[in-house]
């Protein structure tokens, strides 16, 4: 970063919440499932659990860089699971989840924030450039991807389907 120019400024922050028509314990449940983050964060990253608490991320970055970094979810309260990344995480980040009852008992209020904060230098004005708008599209996403697969168990995708050439991004 340049020094005139504010991390603040980046907007590498982002919060989102969605209602699911299931209760609490299950949702919590569901997120702390083994296969629930590779599901639900494909769109921005490849996860690998490494174990029930630490998972490893790696994405696609400009100029053909990889970047990596393992996070480990601590539980805060049966309403409110949190993470970080681990020391050596080329983009280190924090996040939070959280877990309230919807008004009109119609299921549970999720909420997902989530914060990264990339390193200085040339690597990092390039890392905050691609994710000057990443976090927001990202969470929007997740909670997308997981409100359906809490609900119906599957996470719709053009993916795979030959009529969805090219993911649905036909040119």
């Amino acid at each position: 970063m340049n020094a005139a120019q504010d991390p603040e400024d980046l907007d590498l922050a982002a919060r989102a919440a969605v209602t699911i028509g299931r209760p609490a314990d299950a949702l919590r449940l569901l997120w702390l499932a083994p296969d629930t983050l590779p599901r639900i964060m494909s769109h921005f990253a490849d996860v690998e659990p490494i174990d029930e608490r630490v998972a490893q991320w790696s994405m696609e970055a400009p100029l053909g860089r990889t970047l990596r970094w393992r996070t480990q979810i601590e539980e805060k309260a049966s309403d409110h699971l949190a993470w970080t990344s681990l020391d050596g995480a080329d983009v280190p980040n924090a996040g939070a989840l959280q877990f309230a009852p919807a008004p009109g008992d119609r299921g549970t209020e999720v909420t997902l924030d989530v914060r990264f904060d990339p390193p200085g230098g040339l690597i990092g004005e390039g890392v905050a450039k691609l994710f000057h708008v990443v976090p927001r599209e990202m969470v929007l996403k997740a909670l997308y991807n997981f409100r359906a697969l809490a609900l119906t168990g599957e996470i719709p995708t053009t993916e795979p389907q030959p009529a969805a050439r090219n993911g649905g991004m036909d040119k």
